[in-house]
């Protein structure tokens, strides 16, 4: 758990300044809210805060690309005082609606009795109105001192070149392209062997035909021959 020392609470004494406000100022100022209020050592109660810009546009033209409270503001650090100890319990930023939401582990090393919740800005602090009450209950087993982080982040743009991944290298490739060799239905006698098994048959026809003429002929012959002894 980091601590900051007592110099730094006695150096900021006031308990809402921004280092961009002014006297004059109408716009509605940066504000925040816990709940609950009530928590337990190593539970969990959630932070909100609205109004977090850097700038004050309520007159005049306001310039473009920038919202009327400037820019939402960055490297806002959360705190909880207790006596002569503080704790730093989430960092971040603002959206771009000038707003924030954090869950925020209570420090198990709080003693019972009340606590202060801050929101530090560079030089400028705010002390939230509503105190933190810490239970007198035991602190919750196994609970850890962390620090949140809420809000948008950033990553700075780089110089590095986006190239495209080369294609994947398929599988060798023979230089010489392959033959193709085409089956032949051996069963499938080809055309002209059809033709000369239609030739043998029709010969086989005429010859038996021209033995069954010959069996007539002669048959009639011999009844004839018979006829007239």
């Amino acid at each position: 758990m980091r601590r900051l020392g007592g110099t730094l609470i006695a150096a900021i004494i006031v308990s809402l300044l921004w280092s961009h406000a002014t006297a004059d100022a109408s716009c509605a100022q940066p504000s925040a809210r816990v709940r609950p209020t009530r928590v337990a050592r190593g539970a969990t109660f959630t932070i909100t805060g609205q109004n977090f810009g850097d700038g004050c546009f309520d007159a005049g033209t306001v310039p473009e690309g920038v919202g009327p409270l400037g820019d939402p503001l960055t490297g806002l650090t959360i705190v909880i005082d207790q006596g002569d100890r503080e704790y730093i319990v989430a960092t971040g930023s603002a959206d771009a609606a000038y707003e924030f939401r954090v869950d925020v582990v209570v420090p198990p090393d709080l003693e019972p009795g009340q606590a202060t919740v801050s929101i530090i800005a560079g030089d400028a602090r705010m002390n939230l109105d509503t105190s933190l009450v810490i239970s007198a209950v035991n602190p919750i087993a196994g609970s850890d001192a962390s620090v949140a982080t809420f809000g948008p982040t950033t990553i700075a743009p780089t110089d590095t070149a986006v190239t495209e991944a080369p294609p994947p290298i398929p599988a060798e490739i023979p230089d010489v392209q392959p033959s193709t060799t085409v089956a032949v239905d051996q069963t499938v006698a080809p055309l002209d062997q059809d033709g000369h098994a239609d030739q043998t048959w029709r010969a086989y026809g005429l010859v038996v035909g021209g033995i069954a003429v010959l069996m007539i002929i002669g048959f009639v012959a011999w009844s004839r021959s018979r006829r007239w002894q």
